[in-house]
């Protein structure tokens, strides 16, 4: 949800609370809307114990993306603080399961189809606290150009930054092991590399963990 106008920028079903179903999920939004100054999230262990506001050091993988980004995460010290959220899960949990029940939803297809048909109703719906209708709101603030949104960075870094990353030992015979196979990868003098891994997607091995560019590519598979 936007803190400014009110409207869902975006709502999806997944299958587990995973850090990469939320890279997932943030960067449709970013690629969609653009990069926002802050992101407002509860204290899930994924996103990490604290705010990065302090300039500390991540705590997770999730607040490291934000960082590489630009974008402050601020974390909600308390249920009051993240009470307007919390209202907004509410009401998409007494209505959703009472659309999914009539519409006789049997398909995640099915279920994504009915819930982004009620976040544009939301969008669309006059707020009752302030009288104003989210979308509008949304549409002004681009027009007066006081968004606070910066456009998202090419496709490669959002490869980048919106990724897990792991360490693996170099074997002998210049190749990786990961998830039960054996990969060849260029020559290097490391005895460990590092993973950009896209779940069931894709992976890369560089030399070392990157920073805001990408290191030397030892290797890049599709899985």
């Amino acid at each position: 949800m936007d803190d400014h106008s009110g409207i869902n920028i975006a709502a999806r079903f997944v299958s587990a609370d995973t850090t990469w179903n939320h890279f997932c999920h943030f960067r449709f939004a970013f690629e969609k809307h653009g990069i926002p100054e802050a992101i407002y999230t509860d204290a899930l262990s994924l996103f990490g114990p604290s705010s990065s506001s302090d300039r500390s050091d991540p705590k997770s993988e999730f607040q490291r993306a934000l960082r590489a980004l630009g974008i402050a995460h601020l974390v909600a010290p308390s249920p009051q603080a993240k009470g307007k959220i919390e209202r907004r899960f509410g009401t998409f949990q007494r209505r959703i399961v009472t659309l999914l029940s009539h519409a006789k939803v049997t398909t995640p297809e099915h279920a994504d189809d009915i819930l982004q048909m009620e976040l544009q109703r939301q969008n669309l719906t006059r707020q009752r606290s302030t009288g104003l209708v989210p979308i509008t709101v949304w549409d002004n603030s681009l027009l007066a150009r006081t968004q606070r949104l910066r456009p998202a960075p090419v496709t490669a870094l959002l490869d980048l930054h919106l990724s897990l990353r792991q360490a693996r030992r170099v074997n002998n015979d210049h190749t990786i092991d990961f998830e039960g196979h054996n990969y060849q990868i260029a020559r290097t003098a490391k005895s460990s590399v590092t993973l950009i891994h896209h779940p069931k997607l894709r992976f890369w091995v560089v030399e070392h963990p990157p920073t805001n560019i990408w290191p030397p590519i030892l290797g890049a598979f599709s899985l």
